[in-house]
């Protein structure tokens, strides 16, 4: 459903224009009496609309707005609040003619859709009723109302979302969400979605002011003004500390005009970490480390910032020493450590061997590791096998691994990623790249004892060789009707006049190939040639 609005101002009323769109098809083989609701509504939804319009006066609600009819529709919501008298403005003696007012006038400029008229901000259905994906458009200075004035948090998630995919930015929506993001009375949810709007709308076309802004607030909390440096930590305020630990994250995000990250942000984040103190402090700073090691990994290293890349390999490398030595809460540090040392080797891959990475990452796969540390160094393993020797590789290292590996959950966990690589891979011919010895490793692993005692191990298993197939992976039946092609119509049509003849033909032998099988070959993709309305949904 997309809506659009448009001020009358003779008429002192809102024009709201309406375009529906419905995205579930009726089934022209089924029955008109099961599918007559879809047929109508694919129409023209019936029912009620609710439009909440914020205006100058107040707030009005119109709860009863006709939604039926055509597709396109235009529907009149009438104003409560008189239009404000025009006030022109003198320009200040002051002003220079050289343009370094800009600002001011375009914010001036901006404000001119409120002054014309009564309107604050509209919504559309506030509360959410609904069953449907809702594009509204409103000038950009309602969205900011929106915004600021809103106690709402799903009304300023929404704005948040759409001021952050604006083509064109001005510096009044980079304020907005800078003062969003100070405003300690905001749900700290939202006000973590306002840091990473920041990062998004930061680049150079408005001088990455939106990382000017993240790094400014998170010194204003954290660091001491005297030296300079990062105080010691203080977690006793919980809001405020979930939003601070988004903020490292958010600055590995910016992006300068060459896809890479400016050096501002990767030494803003080697601060931290080099800096680091929690002495004197009540809670824990494993999450708080984890949060900044995951950072790095989202860093793109560009000509300006790979000689920072020692430096931050040296702090993760330390920070697992210290996790090995006084080992934290579910090994919750070496996770992120190992995470960050992956996605690294994965993006500067011509800087550093990926064989020296797997054997820093091989010792976490010992059984007196934690389960969680250990399982997610064999995922990180499976995923540099899986860049470095391709997909076939990477499968017969998880066969490997499932047979090493004692817990159930563990092994399950394993499967659950590997199917994941395998559906990630599908429109790049995964069937080509899976070869016989491996096909057969995963149907032995499919009958074994091991997958016999874990349905959900076996169950993902099932699914890997269903996507080798050429199939979805998925347990459920045939569908009772399909829309054939006219090329498998005319298949059909020969296999059932086949089927029907009384003779039964022989077949000739075919000769053996000296060529290996392929997987298409092993596990056909298409089923039975039956009729698929004799084939029952349990099949």
């Amino acid at each position: 459903m997309r809506l659009g609005i448009s001020y009358n101002k003779r008429r002192n009323l809102v024009e709201l224009a309406v375009s529906r769109g419905c995205t579930a098809k009726a089934d022209p083989g089924s029955d008109s009496h099961v599918n007559g609701d879809i047929q109508e509504g694919a129409t023209g939804w019936p029912g009620m609309m609710s439009v909440r319009v914020h205006e100058t006066d107040g707030v009005y609600d119109h709860p009863i707005l006709p939604m039926a009819g055509e597709a396109l529709q235009v529907v009149e919501l009438q104003c409560h609040s008189k239009l404000a008298a025009k006030r022109f403005q003198k320009t200040k003696k002051g002003s220079k003619p050289d343009g370094s007012d800009d600002n001011v006038d375009a914010s001036t400029q901006e404000n001119r859709t409120s002054m014309d008229s009564p309107l604050l901000w509209i919504r559309v259905d506030p509360e959410m009723e609904y069953l449907a994906e809702i594009h509204f458009h409103q000038p950009i200075q309602m969205w900011i109302n929106q915004l600021e004035k809103d106690k709402d948090v799903i009304s300023q998630s929404q704005a948040i979302a759409v001021l952050e995919k604006l083509p064109q930015l001005s510096f009044a929506v980079i304020n907005a969400l800078n003062n969003f993001l100070n405003d300690t009375k905001a749900f700290w949810r939202v006000r973590v979605e306002a840091a990473y709007a920041l990062a998004v709308t930061a680049s150079e076309e408005t001088d990455l002011a939106g990382l000017l802004h993240l790094v400014k607030f998170y010194k204003s909390r954290r660091f001491d003004t005297d030296i300079g440096l990062p105080r010691p930590n203080d977690f006793h305020d919980i809001p405020e500390y979930f939003v601070l630990e988004a903020i490292p994250h958010a600055v590995a995000l910016v992006r300068s005009s060459d896809k890479s990250s400016p050096r501002q942000a990767i030494e803003f984040i080697l601060q931290l970490l080099k800096y680091n103190d929690n002495n004197g402090n009540v809670y824990s700073d494993v999450y708080w480390l984890a949060a900044m090691v995951q950072a790095i990994g989202e860093v793109e290293f560009g000509q300006q910032g790979i000689g920072l890349l020692s430096s931050l390999l040296k702090r993760i490398d330390r920070l697992l020493q210290f996790d090995n030595f006084m080992p934290g809460y579910n090994g919750v540090l070496t996770v992120s450590c190992i995470r960050a040392l992956a996605r690294i080797a994965e993006r500067v891959s011509s800087s550093i061997c990926l064989d020296r990475i797997c054997e820093l990452i091989a010792p976490f796969r010992s059984m007196d590791k934690p389960w969680k540390v250990r399982i997610e160094a064999s995922r990180v393993l499976l995923d540099l096998e899986l860049h470095h020797k391709g997909l076939d590789a990477a499968l017969l290292l998880f066969l490997k691994y499932t047979d090493e590996e004692r817990s159930l959950r563990g092994a399950t966990k394993l499967a659950v990623h590997v199917l994941r690589i395998c559906q990630a891979n599908v429109e790049s011919n995964v069937t080509d790249q899976i070869k016989l010895p491996t096909l057969f490793g995963l149907l032995h692993l499919l009958s074994s004892k091991k997958a016999y005692n874990n349905v959900l191990l076996r169950h993902n298993v099932f699914c890997i060789l269903q996507i080798a197939a050429g199939r979805s992976p998925t347990l459920y039946g045939v569908p009772k009707f399909v829309a054939p092609s006219p090329l498998v119509q005319e298949i059909s049509v020969d296999q059932h006049t086949k089927a029907d003849s009384s003779v039964p033909q022989l077949s000739r032998p075919q000769e053996p190939s000296t060529s290996t099988p392929s997987v298409r070959e092993v596990l056909p993709a298409t089923g039975p040639s039956k009729d698929a309305d004799n084939i029952s949904n349990c099949s």
